[in-house]
Parts: structure tokens; C-alpha cells; sequence
């Protein structure tokens, strides 16, 4: 799927067995250093897995410079977190809309989860086009909490990012895929004060979450700590403009661990005891829907029925 700067990005689409073209759609949208292998594996294992067995068609992407997703001829990690709210999300979501002829909801995983919100507060159009969201993992960045370890860490990503051009996730085992310099450098410059704007500072995306209107689950493991918190998670939720509902998981709300940033969607555990209460989110909100008609905001014609649970 072409975006800007020449890029292409990888969209596999996954329908269930008799699913039916009116069933619900999840674009899944994978976070920091990772593709879409995270939600879904080569050997069709992964958290998109639990939500096919119920029904629904899952959207597995890669954003630029991930995964199998195509690079332009003159590649340069010339991209930052802004490109990917104005860019890379829209045109997934605009793509997998245009298609879809069932309810559609996005699920984020860490820092893109925090963006696929700024990208529907920055342009509220985009929101016609979704029933809801479910952002996991994802949280406000700044120093609240992490200490001091926090803060070498995030200015050592930086400094080594200036000096490298990108953050060498590979090399330094944080994760599969590098990422650009530029984004580093603005997690970096968001956390002394909790800013959280565009990189030349005309943008900005915490006034933009409040335009967020549209149902969305932020869920956090209670065992997370560093690049997110259940306190930080909070702060998200509570400033959205809409029907929003927070989770923590872990022992005290019934599950027999407190998962962590990874954990909380991956693994057995996330399988049996975390992934079930996301489909159980989406097939609720899936009756009322958030988008008129079809997911791409076309309206029914008249023969659709009453009670069709694709209209909002």
C-alpha cells in the first residue's frame, strides 16, 4: 500500500472461515522496533489469532522501514513519530476502510497506539471510518516515573541516534527493526515536561486527544514499568474526548500474573486470559458501531435491516 516518500507498506489481510462480508475487521497496528510478525507469525500463531478463531477479519501492517514493507530506491531513515500520524496510520486506515464492508476497529500495541490517537485527533474525519480503538501497552511519556534509569536510557537512544542516524534496535537487541533518529530525538524532548507535540512544535497532540470521540479501550499489564505505566496509561485514557475505558491487567482484575509490556499480548497466558476480554470489547462495540453503513462511511442502501449490526 504506497504512502508518502515513496515508501510501501505491508498490509496482510487474514478472513476467517464463514466469517461473512459483514463481520467485524481489526487493523492491527504493531509498535516500537517491530511488523506486523508481532500480531502475526509466518505459522499463523500470534495475538491476531484469537481474534479469526472468533469471526473476525484481522488487517496485520508494517509501517515503513519494517518488516516486508517496501523501501524507496535512495532509502534514508528520514521519517519521525510525526510521519507516522500523518502519513503511514491515516493511509492504512483510509485503505482497509475503502474495503471493508463490516465494523472496523484499529488495535495498537506501545508507542503506536499513542500515535494512531494523535493521527484521529489531528484529522477527526478519520474517526467516521472506525467503531473503535484498542491501544495496549500505550501510555503518556514523560518522567512521572522510570527514576533515573529512565532518563539515562532515553538520552542515551538519543545521542547514539544522532550519532548513527537511527536507533540500532537490531545490534543492541531491543528489537527487530531500527527506527529513525528523528523519533527518537522527540521522545527524548517530550519527556522533561510530558509534551507531547509535533517536531516543529505547530502540532499539537495532546489538545488533539481530546477530539478523540470515538469509543476506545486502553488496556496496560500492571507489571509494566518503563516505556509505559498503568499511572501514565491513565493520564491517556482520561484525557480523550469520548466513551473511554481503562484496564489494567493483571492479579487483582482475575488474571494469575501481572503481565508486562510484551507479555501482556503475547504468550499462553495473554492467549487464555487477556486476548479473550479484547474480542469480548470489540464484539460489544461492534452492535452500536462507530462508523454509518460500511467502515469506509458509505451508507446502506435501503434494504439494510433494522436491527444490522453494522450500523451506528
Amino acid at each position: 500500500m504506497p504512502t508518502s516518500g515513496g515508501h510501501e507498506l505491508h498490509l496482510r489481510e487474514v478472513r476467517p472461515a464463514g466469517g461473512g462480508e459483514r463481520a467485524p475487521g481489526v487493523l492491527f497496528l504493531p509498535g516500537l522496533f517491530s511488523d506486523g510478525g508481532f500480531f502475526l507469525g509466518r505459522s499463523g500463531q500470534g495475538p491476531s489469532a484469537a481474534f479469526l478463531d472468533e469471526g473476525i477479519t484481522a488487517y496485520v501492517a508494517s509501517l515503513r522501514g519494517h518488516g516486508p514493507s517496501r523501501r524507496p530506491q535512495r532509502f534514508a531513515y528520514d521519517w519521525n513519530f510525526d510521519t507516522y500520524v500523518r502519513h503511514d496510520i491515516p493511509d492504512l486506515i483510509r485503505a482497509v476502510s475503502a474495503t471493508h464492508t463490516g465494523p472496523l476497529f484499529v488495535l495498537a500495541h506501545s508507542m503506536v497506539g499513542y500515535a494512531a490517537l494523535a493521527a484521529l485527533g489531528v484529522e477527526p474525519d478519520l474517526q467516521k471510518r472506525l467503531a473503535g480503538v484498542i491501544t495496549v501497552s500505550s501510555a503518556v511519556n514523560d518522567y512521572s516515573d522510570g527514576g533515573l534509569s529512565k532518563r539515562a536510557q532515553m538520552t542515551f537512544s538519543s545521542v547514539i541516534s544522532r550519532l548513527l542516524g537511527r536507533f540500532p534496535a537490531r545490534a543492541l537487541k531491543q528489537g527487530r527493526w531500527d527506527e529513525p533518529a528523528g523519533l527518537m530525538r522527540q521522545f527524548t524532548d517530550w519527556a522533561p515536561s510530558g509534551a507531547f507535540r509535533s517536531a516543529d512544535g505547530r502540532t499539537d497532540y495532546w489538545q488533539a486527544l481530546g477530539r478523540v470521540t470515538l469509543p476506545v479501550l486502553v488496556g496496560i499489564g500492571a507489571g509494566d514499568s518503563f516505556h509505559a505505566s498503568p499511572a501514565r496509561a491513565r493520564k491517556l485514557a482520561d484525557h480523550l474526548g469520548g466513551a473511554t475505558e481503562f484496564t489494567v491487567f493483571g492479579r487483582e482484575t482475575g488474571l494469575s500474573w501481572d503481565p508486562g509490556h510484551v507479555d501482556v499480548l503475547r504468550g499462553a497466558r495473554a492467549q487464555e486470559q487477556v486476548l479473550p476480554k479484547l474480542v469480548a470489547w470489540t464484539r460489544g462495540i461492534a452492535p452500536r458501531g462507530g462508523a454509518t453503513g460500511d467502515a469506509a462511511g458509505r451508507t446502506p442502501d435501503d434494504t439494510t435491516k433494522p436491527d444490522d449490526t453494522t450500523k451506528g
